[in-house]
């Protein structure tokens, strides 16, 4: 699993509450690198598709930077601490919102984590 990846699935896990087509717009982002998207979307979604894919990444670099240093995989609760104390929001995404992308890419991260 890559952090594309949970990217993917955090977004399929949030779109029958935030936006229906978020996986869309997260692929979109996916596969453009994070570039502007050429057709029009609502800015919540482009910005939920950013946050997304910058809170999988995080959540990915959290995990393997704390499993490296310990035997046991991190808990939940710290990598989810850390990425709301440190993780950079749009103005444009409520706290909710954040907490919420978090709770759904930590909670994909925990079912699949990355090998050692």
């Amino acid at each position: 699993m890559s952090s594309d990846d949970l990217a993917r699935r955090a977004a399929l896990r949030l779109a029958d509450e935030q936006d229906r087509n978020l996986p869309a717009a997260v692929e979109a982002q996916i596969q453009t690198g994070g570039a502007v998207p050429q057709r029009f979307e609502a800015a919540t979604t482009i910005a939920l598709a950013a946050l997304i894919l910058s809170a999988a990444q995080f959540a990915w670099d959290i995990y393997r930077d704390l499993k490296k240093d310990s035997k046991a995989a991190p808990a939940r609760e710290v990598i989810a601490r850390r990425m709301r104390l440190e993780l950079k929001v749009s103005e444009a995404i409520t706290s909710e919102r954040r907490d919420r992308v978090i709770t759904a890419v930590v909670d994909e991260l925990m079912e699949q984590p990355p090998a050692a």
